[in-house]
C-alpha cells in the first residue's frame, strides 16, 4: 500500500482529505500539523509516496520547507502545493483555491499511478435499498424487487416479493408497511432505472389537477426520491431534473393558492410528508412570503427562491444534519466525523449539484454558496455578512426562523425566535428582513 503524507491544521478538511483519499485511492494517510513535524517524519521514513501540504500554515512557510527537504534530500517523491503558490509550479503541482477533494483525489490517484477509472467507481452492494413510501406512487415495478430477512446475526438473505411487470394496490403496500417492513431493495443495476421510472410517474401526477394537501404529499415524495438519488448516486439525471423542475413548479403553486400563511404552515406542521421536505416547503413559503413584503419583489425572484429551499440541503441524510445551522450546532452535533464533513461542506455540494441542473436560475449557485453566509459555501457564519446577494439575506433568515420553528421543544414562542435571530442577524439588511418577518408572525 503506498503512503501520504497530508500536512494539514485544519481538523475539518484534515479529516475530509483523508477520509475521500483513503476511499479512493487507498493510500495510507500519516497526518501532520506541520511541515517541521512531517521532516521529522521523512528523516526516518523517507519511502513515503506522496506528500500533500498547504502553501503555508500560520506563519510556517510550510510547501517551501517540504520542497526543500526534498530537493536536499535527492528524495524522488511528487508534492501537491495547495493555494495559490504559482512560484511553485515547477517543483510541485499546485492545486489553487478553492480546493475541492474532488480535484484532490484526481491528481493524488495521477501521482500515485492509480487508474482514475477505477477511483471513479464506487463499490455498491448487489441490492440498494428503497423506501416502501415510493411504491405507494406506482402500481407496477419495472424490475424484481427483493425484502431482506435476517438469517443469523451477521447473515442476511434478499428474497423476491414483487417480480418485474407484476400489478400491485397500495393496500398491498400497506400491509408490508404494517408488518414493520420499511424498505424494499432493488438490484444494483436496476437503481437508476428504478428511479426514473416512479420519477416519470410523479412527474405526471403533478402536471393533473391536485387538491392543495395532495399537492404537497406528492411533492413532498418528489423530494425524497431526489434527496435518494443525490445521497446514493450523487448527481442529477434528466429524469431527475425534470422531477425537480415539476416539483418546484407544484410548490409554489401551493404557496400561491394557499389561502393564508398560517393555513399553509399548520397543514405543514401536521402532514405525513418527511422532514426534509416539511423543511423546504416552509423555508420557500417564508421567502415568498418576505420577497412580496419588499422593494426587490420580482416574479423571477420567487422561483430562484424556491430552487434555493430545494436544493439547499439536498445532499444531506438526515433530520440530525439538516437541524443544524450554526457551527455550535456542528460541534456538539451526535454524527461521525464523515456526517460531520457532510454538513460542513454542503452548501458547497449543493452548489455543484445545481450546475447539472439546466434550467436552473441565473446566479442561483453562488445564492446557493451563501446560504449560511460564507461565499464559499463551507461552514457557518453565525453573524452573516451584508457582502451577499439580497436574496441569500432572504434565505438565511427564513430558513434560521424555520429551522426553529421546527424545534418547539426549544422554543415555545414565535416572539423567541425572532429575539434570537435579532441577535445572531445584526447587520442593518438582515434586521430590516426580520422586522418584516415579525409583522407577519404573531
Amino acid at each position: 500500500m503506498s503512503q501520504t503524507i497530508l500536512i494539514e491544521d485544519n481538523e475539518d478538511i484534515r479529516n475530509l482529505f483523508t477520509i475521500n483519499l483513503q476511499t479512493y485511492t487507498g493510500t495510507d494517510i500519516i497526518t501532520r500539523l506541520t511541515a517541521a513535524d512531517a521532516i521529522e517524519l521523512l528523516k526516518i521514513l523517507p519511502t513515503i509516496n506522496l506528500i500533500i501540504t498547504r502553501k503555508k500554515i500560520g506563519e510556517e512557510n510550510s510547501a517551501q520547507d517540504i520542497i526543500n527537504f526534498v530537493n536536499r534530500n535527492d528524495l524522488t517523491i511528487p508534492v501537491i502545493c495547495l493555494g495559490e503558490a504559482e512560484e511553485f509550479k515547477d517543483k510541485a503541482k499546485v492545486l489553487a483555491e478553492p480546493i475541492l477533494w474532488e480535484n484532490l483525489v484526481k491528481t493524488s490517484a495521477e501521482l500515485l499511478g492509480i487508474n482514475l477509472e477505477k477511483v471513479s467507481k464506487k463499490i455498491k452492494p448487489d441490492y440498494i435499498p428503497v423506501d416502501v413510501k415510493f411504491f405507494y406512487e406506482i402500481n407496477q415495478v419495472p424490475c424484481d424487487i427483493y425484502i431482506r430477512i435476517k438469517k443469523s446475526n451477521t447473515e442476511f438473505q434478499f428474497v423476491k416479493r414483487i417480480h418485474s411487470k407484476d400489478s400491485f394496490e397500495q393496500g398491498d403496500i400497506k400491509r408490508y408497511e404494517e408488518s414493520g417492513l420499511k424498505e424494499f431493495y432493488v438490484p444494483q443495476d436496476y437503481e437508476q432505472y428504478f428511479i426514473n421510472f416512479v420519477s416519470n410517474h410523479l412527474i405526471k401526477k403533478l402536471e393533473g389537477n391536485l387538491e392543495a394537501e395532495e399537492r404537497i404529499v406528492v411533492t413532498g415524495t418528489s423530494y425524497d426520491l431526489i434527496n435518494n438519488q443525490i445521497t446514493h448516486i450523487g448527481n442529477l439525471d434528466e429524469a431527475t431534473s425534470d422531477l425537480s423542475d415539476q416539483s418546484i413548479l407544484s410548490m409554489v403553486q401551493s404557496v400561491q393558492e394557499s389561502p393564508t400563511l398560517n393555513k399553509l404552515l399548520g397543514f405543514l406542521f401536521t402532514s405525513k410528508i418527511s422532514y426534509a421536505y416539511q423543511r423546504c416547503h416552509m423555508v420557500s413559503v417564508i421567502c415568498h412570503y418576505i420577497l412580496s413584503k419588499l422593494e426587490i419583489n420580482k416574479p423571477q425572484y420567487l422561483e430562484t427562491l424556491s430552487f434555493v429551499s430545494f436544493f439547499s440541503d439536498i445532499t444531506l441524510k438526515t433530520r440530525t444534519q439538516i437541524e443544524i445551522n450554526s457551527q455550535t450546532d456542528l460541534d456538539n452535533a451526535d454524527l461521525d466525523d464523515e456526517d460531520k464533513l457532510a454538513v460542513l461542506y454542503h452548501a458547497r455540494d449543493a452548489a455543484k449539484i445545481i450546475k447539472e441542473h439546466h434550467t436552473a436560475p441565473q446566479g442561483i449557485e453562488q445564492i446557493i454558496l451563501e446560504t449560511h453566509g460564507n461565499p464559499n459555501g463551507i461552514g457557518f457564519n453565525d453573524n452573516p455578512p451584508e457582502e451577499i446577494h439580497n436574496l441569500s439575506k432572504i434565505f438565511i433568515v427564513a430558513d434560521s426562523f424555520v429551522k426553529k420553528l421546527l424545534n418547539p421543544s426549544k422554543y415555545k414562542e414565535k416572539k423567541e425566535i425572532l429575539a434570537e435571530l435579532y441577535v445572531t442577524c445584526q447587520n442593518p439588511g438582515y434586521q430590516k428582513i426580520i422586522k418584516v418577518l415579525e409583522q407577519k408572525i404573531e
